[in-house]
């Protein structure tokens, strides 16, 4: 994976690929948890879930990992 930052700001976005599938994961700092929310898009269909980090490399690598899960888990 090489990962891209394509946003950053408020709204910071990464993108990669893995077995062909487009990945974007989405995050901004959220002051009311002092978190960072991770949102995952895989061929720009929103993963369904819930997740937070406490830092923004935290979220991203963590948002990959999970997108790489349901990759494999799809082509299972």
């Amino acid at each position: 994976m090489a990962r891209i930052q394509t946003e950053t700001g408020a709204r910071n976005l990464q993108t990669d690929t893995y077995k062909d599938r487009k990945i974007e994961v989405v995050t901004g700092y959220d002051v009311q948890s002092d978190k960072y929310p991770i949102h995952i898009y895989i061929d720009g269909q929103k993963v369904v879930g819930s997740w937070r980090a406490d830092s923004m490399s935290e979220a991203f690598d963590e948002g990959f990992r999970i997108a790489g899960a349901e990759i494999d888990q799809s082509a299972a």
